[in-house]
């Protein structure tokens, strides 16, 4: 149990580290172009970022899908579904002829809504914690309102989709982090309780 945890939580601190990441893209590039070159540079840095990401994602979410094995049907399927979908998504971003970021809004938007949904089914276990149920509950709907915002980015401007596209992974980002330390602090108390038991 204990080293399936562990390999939740490292997919979870990879998948943190490289929102992050492009968080900090955004808020580098966040500048606004003054011409269409400009524009059109910041958007293939972007793409070829994301893409990157992506399939770095479905590379280290196919290794945790074989570490479970078949004794984990479950969470090896799971995995495996994840892994094809960051790796399918990252390869059409990095094959494609647009470098547009409504394509990035558009190839983002079943991350947020499985995020979203994972965040509910997630929140169903937890009756005896009502404010991590609700925080869930929360961020969990708010996950899914980003990933139709993102479909419906077709019809925005290249500067809202990429303000929205950097308030989302923000979010995620923070979500994640929080969702880690959440995890950790769990961890430090269940050691320093049985240290004091031995004591």
């Amino acid at each position: 149990m204990q080293y399936e945890l562990r390999l939740h939580r490292l997919l979870l601190a990879i998948l943190a580290t490289v929102i992050t990441g492009i968080v900090l893209l955004f808020f580098y590039l966040s500048s606004h172009p003054a011409d269409v070159w400009l524009e059109a540079s910041i958007s293939l840095i972007v793409v070829i970022a994301v893409a990157t990401a992506l399939v770095y994602m479905g590379v280290a979410e196919g290794i945790v899908a074989l570490q479970f094995g078949l004794r984990h049907k479950r969470e090896l399927l799971g995995y495996v579904l994840l892994s094809l979908l960051s790796a399918t998504t990252g390869l059409y971003l990095a094959m494609s002829e647009s470098e547009s970021l409504k394509t990035v809004a558009l190839v983002a938007s079943p991350h947020a809504f499985l995020f979203g949904i994972a965040e509910l089914r997630i929140s169903q276990h937890l009756q005896h914690h009502p404010r991590q149920r609700r925080a869930l509950l929360l961020f969990g709907t708010c996950e899914i309102m980003l990933a139709i915002a993102l479909v419906i980015g077709n019809r925005m401007s290249t500067y809202h989709v990429a303000t929205l596209l950097g308030y989302g992974a923000t979010i995620t980002s923070l979500q994640l982090l929080a969702f880690l330390f959440y995890k950790y602090q769990r961890v430090e108390r269940g050691i320093s309780g049985r240290m004091f038991q031995r004591v």
